[in-house]
């Protein structure tokens, strides 16, 4: 079965299937269009009617608040007011001094990484799992990776804009992959040791709730 086009209000999505070993379609909607996993077994018809059941709800849980404004933007869970160009302090006592908006973009992604860089290294100690190398990167359909193989973790530099508690949720979600790679209950053992109300974190990462 090729991907095709899906209308919604009007508006022509493209489906994009892939084939896994599973029993039942799921469905996700990323950066405008409908991402499909089914067995080579599903057909068509059976894929449409998924997607009349759940596209337009979809799309609406896509659909999440703004980080950042003209005025304003969040760092770690706190809507600060920004202008062309300024400063920024922070309780840690670091501070961001731009001169356009486009500066305080790259500032801030230094200032995210050492963040980031910092939080692991605290949770790897208290884990007790090696301290991987760590980068952030433009992430649309995960907010973190590990790989055992180069030892390294990404994080998408949108979770910049959440707070500290549930930064460290996702934190301890990759670390914890060092112990256990897969999903299985063992591996959220170990992530509710560490995060009791991952839980809670996680559905405001999904909702775009930053604070």
């Amino acid at each position: 079965m090729n991907d095709f086009f899906y209308k919604v209000n009007d508006i022509d999505y493209p489906v994009i299937i892939t084939y896994k070993r599973m029993k039942n379609i799921h469905y996700r909607f990323i950066d405008g269009s409908f991402r499909v996993s089914c067995n080579h077994f599903a057909t068509k018809k059976a894929i449409i009617s998924g997607l009349d059941k759940f596209g337009a709800t979809l799309i609406k849980k896509s659909i999440k608040p703004s980080p950042k404004g003209e005025d304003f933007i969040y760092i770690l869970g706190v809507r600060i007011p920004i202008s062309e160009q300024g400063e920024i302090n922070f309780s840690s006592r670091e501070k961001i001094i731009y001169k356009s908006k486009e500066d305080l973009d790259k500032k801030l992604r230094k200032f995210f990484l050492k963040f980031m860089q910092e939080r692991v290294r605290h949770y790897s100690i208290m884990m007790s799992v090696p301290l991987y190398k760590v980068s952030v990167r433009n992430m649309t359909s995960r907010f973190g990776s590990n790989s055992k193989y180069t030892k390294s973790l990404h994080f998408a530099t949108i979770l910049m804009h959440y707070s500290t508690p549930i930064i460290d949720s996702v934190i301890i979600h990759e670390l914890a992959h060092i112990l256990v790679y897969n999903h299985s209950r063992q591996f959220y053992d170990v992530v509710y040791k560490y995060c009791p109300n991952y839980d809670a974190y996680r559905k405001k990462l999904l909702k775009g709730e930053f604070q």
